[in-house]
């Protein structure tokens, strides 16, 4: 059994896409922007929000800081709570624990609101640590993990393994040398796990509990 799990947060712990989708409609509609077409989970909903403005969105770097300022004012007070636990989530949770595993979250998300979203759903007497970036932040998934392991300290590539959702946590698994587990319940598709093969696939929340406590 895995001693130490590292849980990206949305699309794997909580299912978090009706505040992220209004933010950020929210801060394109204030910018003047069209939604259509950009409001796909795939597309802002893994990588940070910056980089998606910077990148996808194409926006300059100015642009992205407006409307980064625009999607917090938002999702700061009301998005962020837009928001749930995967059903089976926390009594999975208690039940890592209970066996001695101990939980950490690793994502993208700036740490300020991972504490807030962990706090209000209940999850973080389950949580050893919470690990994310800083607001506006532009940080490979790779550097949260290594952060994470880097505190666990001696021997933690041995012990720990990754559970996401999406392309950026393989790839962040795969660069700081620890397994890493699909969490095909969450917001990736078929195409992507298939370019960015995990070591493991599971599609439910039941599958992913089994999965924890008999490897």
């Amino acid at each position: 059994m895995y001693r130490h799990i590292l849980f990206d947060l949305d699309g794997t712990l909580t299912d978090s896409q009706e505040g992220i989708i209004k933010s950020v409609a929210y801060a394109l509609e204030k910018q003047g922007e069209e939604t259509a077409g950009r409001l796909e989970q795939q597309v802002i909903i893994g990588p940070p929000l910056m980089l998606t403005f910077l990148d996808t969105f194409g926006f300059s770097p100015e642009k992205a800081q407006a409307t980064y300022a625009f999607f917090q004012e938002r999702y700061g007070t009301i998005g962020k709570f837009e928001n749930r636990p995967f059903a089976g989530i926390i009594h999975m949770l208690r039940q890592l624990q209970s066996a001695g595993s101990k939980a950490y979250v690793a994502t993208s998300k700036p740490q300020v609101h991972a504490e807030a979203i962990c706090e209000k759903f209940g999850l973080s007497p389950y949580l050893t640590e919470i690990a994310g970036s800083v607001l506006g932040g532009t940080e490979d998934k790779a550097v949260v993990i290594d952060r994470v392991l880097r505190h666990i300290g001696s021997g933690a590539a041995d012990s720990a393994v990754m559970v996401g959702d999406r392309k950026y946590d393989v790839i962040g698994a795969r660069k700081t040398g620890i397994p890493v587990i699909y969490a095909a319940f969450g917001y990736g598709n078929e195409a992507e796990r298939q370019e960015f093969p995990a070591d493991y696939t599971v599609n439910s929340v039941a599958e992913l509990t089994a999965l924890l406590l008999h490897s």
